[in-house]
This record gives C-alpha cells, sequence and structure tokens, in this order.
C-alpha cells in the first residue's frame, strides 16, 4: 500500500512538474518562420501526410485543446500545391474553417487570388473574399469583385465585379458586372453587364456569357465586318455550337445592305483518326440580279451568261473516312452552285469562296474549281489497296452552269456525267523472276448525257519493262497494248461537238459520224527511258572535332554535285477510223506520237555538321556531331523533238514544220531558312523569245517579317502542235513587316501589263496587345474596293 502511494505521488508530481514547465517552455521558444505545426485533436505530434493541411505563423495563440487557434503575421496554410497567406488567421479545429484578414494571398488550383478579408472551408474548398481579386489562369480572366465566393470546383460567383483579360489597373478592355458567376466548365456569366474600353462604357447588356477554357465551348465568335461596292455594309455574325466531342456547327449570320441576308450553315465532323469531313452552305435572297448581261458588273459580262434568279446559294463539302472496313477508303468532294457569278461575288468573309478553299486545302489537300469556272464537279471515290494490287470507284457529277437561269437548254445540254468508274490496277511488278516488270490497269466507264450519245466504255491497258542496268547506265524499254471497247445506251446526232485538242488546238466532233451499238480500238504504244548518274563530293572544311567549346556551332562541311542526263523515246502509231468511235473524254480520240525528249539536272547537296551536348553517363555533357543534308540547288534543261512533226505535210501552207519545242530552264534554290528562289522559263527555238515564265522569290525572316515577289508570264502562240489565245502578263508582290512586337504592316500588289490595270491592291494593319487584337485592310480590285475591320478578344 505504501508503495503504491508512493507512485502515485510520483505521477502526480512529474505530472504537476511538466504542466508549470509547458508554459515557460512556449513563451521562451523563439519563433521560427519555417517551423510547422500539425495540430490534430487527441493525436501526437507527427509528419503531415499528402491529404493533409499544414500551418505555420510568426506567433501562435492556442493548442489542440482549444475550440479554435490563432495565428499572426506570416501566417501560412498549405496542402500540396494549394496555399492560404494572410497577417492572421483563426482556424476552427472542429469544422475545418478558417478566417483571414490583411493581406491575403491564395493560390487555389491553380488560381490565384487576393483580399483584404476571407472564410473558407478547408475540408470542400469553399468560402468568400471581401474586396477580392482573382486571376484564373484558365482561361486567363482577372476578376476584381467587392465579393468573391468560391463554390465546390473551380467554380466561383462575385458581386460588382470587373472581368477582363487584360493587366493593370487600366485595361484596353473589361466587362463591369452588377453580378456573375464562373462556371465549372470555364465559362463567364455577367448580369446587368457594360463593355469598357479603357474603363469607358461602350455598350451595355443585360445578359453575357464569355468562354472560358481552351476546350471548345459554344457561343458567338467575332463578327467580320467590312464594307464594299458590290456588297454594301456587311456584317457577318457568327455562332459555333459545340455538339458533342467529335461534331460541332457554326451558323453564320450575314447581313448585307445591298443584297440582303444570307444564312450559312457549316457541319464538321471526326469520329476516328481516318475519318472527318466538313459540310457547309449557305443560301440566300439577293436584292439584285442580272436579267442581261448589260446589268452584269464590268467585270462579269465577257461570258455570254445572264443571271435572273434571286434565290442563291452554295452547297460544298468535303470527307475523308472508310466503308466496312479501314483498308476500303472513301473521299467524298460536293461542289454545287446556284450560278456563274456566285462564288465571283461572295469571295470574301469567314465562309467565302477564298476561306473555303483555304479551309479545304489545309485540311483535305484537295483543291475546288476556281471561281471563274463554269464547271463545277462533285466525285464520290472508294479505294482499296493490296500489295500487290489496287481497286478504285468513282463516280462524277458536272455541273455545267451554262445550262442553268434560262441560259441554256436544259434540253440541249450535252455534259458528260460518270456513273460509275471502275478501275482494277496491278502495281508493277517482277514477272516469275524474268527481269521483265508488269503492270496492268482495266478501267469501265459509264458515260451519260441528257442529249447526245451514253453508254459503256472498257479499256485494259497492259505494260511490260525490262530495267537494264550498268555501273554508268540505266536504260528501261517499255512495250504496252491499249484496248477500248465501247457499247452505246443512247445514240443521238447532235451535230458538231466543239472540244480543245492537244496543245490548246480547237477540235470538232461529228456525232452524225459516230455509230451505235458496240465498237473497239486496240493500239500499242512503245520506247524507252535511259538515264545516268554523275557524281563528286568536295570537303569544304577539315574535320569537325565535338568540343564542348564549339557546342551550338555549325558549318558547311561537304557539297556534292550531282549531274543526270536523261532520255525518253516514245511511239505509238497513228490510229486510223476513229470518227465513228462514241466520244466522251480526250481518251477517246488517241494522237500518234513519235518524240524524243532528253534533259540535263544538276543537283548541289550540302552536309552540314552541327557540334551539340548531350548528358553523358556520369551527368557530365558530352558534345558530339550531328550531320543533316539539304538539296539546296537544282538546276534542269529540258527540250523535246518531236518526229511526227519533222516529217508533217498536213497543213504545210498555214504551218511550218516546228518539231522542236520550247526550251525550258528550271532553277530552285533554298541554301538557308530565309530565302525561296523557283523559276521555269520557256525559250522558243523559232521565236527566239520567251513564251512562258512561272518566277518567284520569298524573303523571310522571323520576327521581321517576310517578302514575295513573282511574275506570271505566257505568249499568245499559234502553231501547229499548240494555240494559245490568251497571252498573260501578271507581277504581284506581297509583304509583311513586323514594325514592333505588336504592330504589323501587310500589303499585296497584282498588276497586268496586258490590261495596263492593276488588279489587286491591299494594305493591310494589324495590332496585338496583350489581351487584344485590331485588324484593318482595305483592298482594291476592278468594280469593287472592300474596306475589313475587326478585332479579336484573346483567350475568348
Amino acid at each position: 500500500m505504501k508503495r503504491k502511494l508512493t507512485r502515485i505521488l510520483l505521477a502526480a508530481g512529474a505530472i504537476l512538474v511538466l504542466s508549470l514547465c509547458l508554459p515557460w517552455t512556449l513563451i521562451g521558444k523563439s519563433p521560427d518562420l519555417n517551423t510547422v505545426r500539425k495540430y490534430v485533436p487527441d493525436a501526437p505530434v507527427k509528419t503531415p501526410e499528402g491529404n493533409e493541411w499544414t500551418f505555420s505563423a510568426d506567433r501562435v495563440v492556442g493548442d489542440h485543446t482549444s475550440e479554435y487557434v490563432e495565428a499572426f503575421g506570416n501566417c501560412s496554410l498549405s496542402l500540396g500545391e494549394d496555399q492560404l497567406r494572410a497577417d492572421f488567421v483563426r482556424y476552427y479545429q472542429a469544422t475545418g474553417w478558417v478566417f483571414l484578414k490583411g493581406n491575403i494571398r491564395a493560390h487555389w488550383g491553380g488560381d490565384f487570388l487576393q483580399a483584404d478579408e476571407g472564410e473558407f472551408d478547408l475540408n470542400n474548398m469553399t468560402g468568400w473574399l471581401k474586396n477580392g481579386k482573382l486571376f484564373m489562369a484558365k482561361p486567363h480572366i482577372y476578376v476584381e469583385a467587392e465579393r468573391v465566393g468560391k463554390a465546390v470546383g473551380d467554380s466561383y460567383t462575385f458581386k460588382n465585379a470587373k472581368v477582363t483579360s487584360c493587366s493593370g489597373d487600366k485595361p484596353a478592355w473589361s466587362v463591369t458586372s452588377e453580378e456573375g458567376d464562373v462556371s465549372l466548365d470555364g465559362r463567364v456569366h455577367l448580369y446587368r453587364s457594360a463593355f469598357r474600353v479603357k474603363d469607358v462604357p461602350v455598350f451595355y447588356w443585360p445578359y453575357m456569357v464569355l468562354p472560358g477554357k481552351m476546350e471548345r465551348q459554344s457561343g458567338f465568335l467575332m463578327p467580320y465586318v467590312s464594307s464594299s461596292k458590290k456588297l454594301g455594309m456587311q456584317i457577318n455574325m457568327p455562332y459555333y455550337w459545340v455538339i458533342n466531342d467529335e461534331m460541332d456547327a457554326t451558323f453564320y449570320q450575314n447581313f448585307m445592305s445591298k443584297r440582303g441576308y444570307m444564312q450559312g450553315i457549316e457541319f464538321r465532323h471526326t469520329e476516328d483518326a481516318s475519318s472527318k469531313g466538313v459540310w457547309q452552305v449557305d443560301i440566300m435572297s439577293d436584292n439584285r440580279r442580272a436579267a442581261s448581261e448589260s446589268d452584269e458588273w464590268d467585270d462579269y459580262n465577257d461570258d455570254g451568261l445572264t443571271r435572273s434568279n434571286r434565290s442563291r446559294w452554295w452547297l460544298r463539302s468535303k470527307y475523308d473516312g472508310w466503308l466496312g472496313s479501314p483498308e476500303w477508303k472513301i473521299k467524298l468532294d460536293l461542289d454545287l452552285v446556284s450560278d456563274q457569278n456566285y462564288l465571283r461575288d461572295f469571295q470574301d468573309g469567314p465562309n467565302g469562296f477564298e476561306k473555303t478553299r483555304e479551309n479545304f486545302l489545309e485540311a483535305f489537300g484537295r483543291d475546288i474549281e476556281n471561281q471563274d469556272s463554269l464547271n463545277r464537279y462533285s466525285t464520290a471515290y472508294v479505294s482499296r489497296s493490296w500489295d500487290r494490287f489496287g481497286v478504285v470507284g468513282m463516280a462524277q457529277y458536272d455541273e455545267n452552269l451554262q445550262f442553268m437561269n434560262g441560259n441554256g437548254k436544259s434540253s440541249e445540254n450535252d455534259t458528260v456525267q460518270t456513273l460509275p468508274e471502275l478501275d482494277a490496277f496491278a502495281f508493277q511488278q517482277s514477272l516469275f523472276g524474268s527481269g521483265l516488270e508488269a503492270s496492268f490497269e482495266t478501267k469501265y466507264n459509264y458515260f451519260h448525257r441528257e442529249y447526245g450519245n451514253s453508254g459503256h466504255r472498257f479499256r485494259a491497258t497492259p505494260e511490260l519493262k525490262l530495267p537494264l542496268k550498268s555501273d554508268v547506265l540505266t536504260v528501261i524499254p517499255s512495250l504496252s497494248v491499249d484496248h477500248t471497247s465501247y457499247n452505246l445506251t443512247q445514240h443521238e446526232d447532235t451535230g458538231d461537238i466543239d472540244i480543245i485538242g492537244t496543245g490548246g488546238r480547237e477540235d470538232v466532233i461529228d456525232t452524225s459520224k459516230i455509230k451505235d451499238g458496240f465498237q473497239s480500238r486496240t493500239t500499242w504504244a512503245g520506247g524507252f527511258t535511259a538515264f545516268s548518274e554523275m557524281s563528286r563530293t568536295f570537303a569544304l572544311t577539315g574535320e569537325t572535332r565535338p568540343e564542348p567549346s564549339l557546342a551550338g556551332t555549325s558549318r558547311w562541311a561537304m557539297l556534292k554535285h550531282s549531274i543526270t542526263p536523261r532520255v525518253e523515246y516514245s511511239y505509238s502509231p497513228y490510229v486510223t477510223g476513229q470518227d465513228s468511235l462514241p466520244y466522251f473524254d480526250s481518251l477517246d480520240r488517241l494522237e500518234g506520237r513519235n518524240k524524243v525528249t532528253y534533259s540535263l539536272t544538276n543537283v548541289l547537296d550540302r552536309r552540314r555538321d552541327s557540334v551539340v551536348l548531350s548528358p553523358g553517363e556520369d551527368g557530365e555533357p558530352v558534345a558530339s556531331v550531328a550531320k543533316d543534308y539539304l538539296d539546296f540547288l537544282l538546276f534542269r534543261l529540258e527540250q523535246s523533238y518531236d518526229l511526227r512533226e519533222a516529217n508533217r505535210n498536213d497543213e504545210r501552207g498555214e504551218y511550218e514544220r516546228r518539231p522542236f519545242s520550247d526550251f525550258m530552264a528550271e532553277l530552285k534554290i533554298k541554301p538557308t531558312n530565309y530565302i525561296d528562289v523557283l523559276t521555269r522559263n520557256w525559250f522558243s527555238p523559232y521565236l527566239g523569245d520567251m513564251t512562258q515564265s512561272e518566277t518567284s522569290v520569298r524573303l523571310y525572316k522571323k520576327g521581321l517579317g517576310e517578302f514575295s515577289v513573282g511574275y506570271d508570264y505566257l505568249e499568245a502562240v499559234d502553231e501547229y502542235l499548240r494555240t494559245r489565245d490568251d497571252p498573260m502578263s501578271i507581277v504581284f508582290l506581297e509583304g509583311s513587316l513586323e514594325l514592333s512586337e505588336a504592330f504589323t504592316l501587310g500589303a499585296k500588289y497584282r498588276h497586268d501589263f496586258n490590261s495596263e490595270r492593276d488588279l489587286e491592291r491591299t494594305i493591310k494593319l494589324n495590332w496585338a496587345g496583350e489581351c487584344y487584337t485590331l485588324y484593318f485592310a482595305f483592298t482594291q480590285k476592278p468594280n469593287d474596293n472592300r474596306f475589313v475591320f475587326g478585332f479579336d478578344l484573346l483567350n475568348f
């Protein structure tokens, strides 16, 4: 009993001593700004876990038995990357609620908050801020409000707020709102709001929604505003609709003061990596029409066609996909328009011809006919390829605009429709290991006309080649057979059909000579290709040493000069009796061929050595030499000699013999990443002058701008082998200059020397601020002047 009493007294004494010493221990300990104290009721101090808040301050009052803990000076609460900082913090341990005051700074889920006073529930990350400022990194939004509330997730509410994506006390633009919220998808909803420029109100709106995060979101896009002589004042208001992850659409509300209202719809979808499609249609009732050719614009009235229709539309599409299996590929091109002038009238804007063409080329790599073409083609393809064989199916509809809107009689529309075309082919491959190589192609077509002959055509073209190679020369002789069969389903004498033959010469098909029923034609062709390649390599410098001190340097180390002479000869006999065959395309009137073509190609290829650093096994950088190659110069000369023309007796009185073709010289230069030069020029040995030229030079440098100049030239020619009635001599200049990081000046100029008039004069100004872009363009074209003005609020 005595021992038991002694143990009790010793324990009580120890507790008393610890109780008396503990306050002195707390008071006497120097504050450590980096010390983290963890308060957990009825639990010993331990290292905080990843899902627990840690707390530090200059001075703390309270302990784990208190209802709350108060901290003063450099107070910090942190959980992972989330942090709360303030001058004063009161933490309620039972509820996890915290009150903050004075110089509040918070980093919460990637967002930054600042306020004078606030409260937060640390359990569900909710709370409020008084006189708060909020920056949401996604979607880069600044909010300054009298009161900011944070709900569950990354959503906020605010009152009497200013919202902008610009930094600074006086932002370039902002929206003030009595109330608002930021939803989980990043949308900013504003009620009773005003849009301001430099704090000056521009317009008021009862309700406004701004898109937020980088994900696609439905809403109005930036308007397209312009003014032109042909269309008047134009405002195009696109609305973007996110249907789901694989589909979206844009609705174009296009108002034109001189032409009326146009409604446009663009639907896009991509189901998988092998499937994508764009479907677009515009429709309107035009205030203007041209019942006679004199009512048309001056640059339209040379086609002999009128436009009496007011209902105008354009339907176009591109689609890539597969049928049943990804091996069976599908391609669809759709292009249907109401009249021959629609695409010339509506070239510009977000749903105009130029933008549509640009989008199709970028997304699908396939073009559409130019805006002046009187034939619009809609084509569907399905194809499948194996290792040695392949099949292709095609159907094509040719919309001939010369037979629409009361111009040509639809009953006399002799346009050929291909419905369908079926191809089967065997790729070139070795034949029984004999050295011979064979290929084979068959093609079936059904051609339909509303007026004229319709029927079937089957064509088979097997070909044999025998490559013969030596150390200095390669010769590849070839022999092919061309068999074609016809069977008409509709036979009709429609008189003469005017066609454009080989070389651009006009020819006539007399349909009265075409026979009905089954017919066939068989011919052959032969020839050879011979070429050689000679090269020499020159060392420009010594061996590049992989030294760390040379890291980042590069130099041309080797230069290779290659010369390739090539001769090609082709022969096919003149085929008689073709006048009785149906005519659907140029394959139905084969011309004899006896021509040799010779060329000489020079190529300069450089090897560049660059010293680069990479981490070694011990962590120290190791230098090595990286090599890259570039064909920076190509120079090619080519000419042909036509033996049939050299012995021709037909029309000698009108056309002298000219068996030599134009002499073509081609030059490509790209020595660095700053310059591109391409020029092709054709010179006639008989005219002693240039007959055709295509030249372009492009200079560009990042941070400075780019400049392009080009010249296209065609000389009118009237020879037996070729005819060209429309000469061309057009120069174009285009450039952009980055005057500063924000300001870019651009210009474009095109001039036609034959008509002695400017085809286009354009000037563009672009100002890119921190949170907005302003752009202005003025374009002058024959019979039209256009102003375009727009703005873009970045990140919205």
